[in-house]
């Protein structure tokens, strides 16, 4: 049986990809860009569909033999743009809903975003807790997730929800990589002790999760499940430990948080008049400086996830591209 996959030429659909090849499993991607997925892969055993281009002929080879989604997609917007948030999530999620259950798939799997739970939390969420969404994109993918769920609900298919925090891996995107890079050039300065809590998940710990929802044969319906690496970080041990893996000792001043308030709304301001991007504005400073902490015990304790890495052991890996980059 095949796997139909969107959003496989992501960062995180990539590693999907490659740990279904080495399954040798018949892989559908679905994808905008069917250049890049060309490019990227030269394999019998993918296929290769055009989202936007798919007629009734399509459709039939699209969905053949097809057992499981992985729906990875979601498009990239400006945070509060609702219309092309409703468009690339909740509309294209409910249409690919609609034609895997018309093909008899056993089984959907959304990724989706803590931002559909709200990223400032004061205490360790789980799938229990409130969601309260305050971004476009979290709404979207919030209203997506119920789609989903909803869809599992008489059995008519098995659907699960992976609920994401940030994701490091080797990639030039990731917000790991940008603060390891401004570390390593001297730009990043160390800040006074910040006790805050942030989850975060390496890319392969994602696979992990989607591979052991897709092999397991007695996974409940209508499951949404939080993934972490299992640890909590705050920002002054994220920039401890970024400088102790480049060799780096880390500077016995720091900048008071009422500068870093101050500089803040200074960007805030070139930006609105200048309409320049700046390093620190308010939306940067309070990722720095609240919390976003999540509970991974659920699929801990119903699918065995056991986390096999943290931010400490991808570290050199992540250096080693910045010095690549550089």
């Amino acid at each position: 049986m095949a796997v139909l996959v969107t959003g496989a030429t992501g960062f995180i659909g990539q590693h999907l990809m490659a740990a279904l090849i080495s399954d040798q499993c018949p892989i559908h991607v679905l994808t905008r860009d069917i250049h890049k997925a060309q490019a990227l892969w030269n394999n019998d055993l993918i296929k290769v569909f055009q989202i936007d281009s798919i007629d009734q002929n399509q459709t039939t080879s699209l969905w053949k033999n097809v057992e499981i989604v992985f729906h990875l997609a979601c498009g990239s917007f400006a945070e509060n743009d609702m219309e092309n948030y409703q468009k690339s999530i909740v509309m294209m999620t409910q249409s690919l809903l609609t034609q895997a259950i018309k093909a008899k798939v056993k089984q959907f799997i959304f990724v989706s975003s803590v931002k559909a739970m709200g990223e400032k939390t004061e205490h360790c969420l789980n799938e229990n807790s409130p969601a309260l969404p305050e971004t476009a994109y979290g709404k979207a993918k919030l209203t997506a997730e119920q789609q989903v769920l909803a869809a599992g609900k008489d059995h008519i298919i098995c659907s699960s929800v992976l609920r994401l925090p940030m994701v490091y891996g080797k990639s030039t995107k990731s917000s790991i990589l940008q603060m390891v890079r401004a570390i390593y050039r001297g730009y990043f300065p160390s800040l006074s002790k910040i006790n805050n809590h942030r989850s975060m998940v390496h890319v392969l710990d994602v696979v992990q999760a989607m591979m052991l929802i897709a092999r397991n044969p007695k996974i409940s319906c209508q499951q949404a499940y939080l993934v972490t690496d299992g640890q909590s970080y705050s920002t002054d041990q994220i920039y401890a430990l970024i400088c102790h893996a480049l060799n780096r000792t880390i500077p016995r001043w720091c900048i008071p948080i009422g500068v870093l308030i101050f500089g803040a709304r200074i960007g805030d301001f070139i930006q609105r008049i200048f309409k320049i991007p700046i390093p620190l504005n308010p939306k940067t400073l309070d990722k720095l400086t609240s919390s976003a902490w999540y509970s991974t015990k659920k699929i801990q304790t119903e699918l065995g996830y056991r986390p096999q890495y943290s931010l400490t052991t991808a570290l050199p890996e992540i250096i080693d591209q910045v010095k690549q980059l550089n």
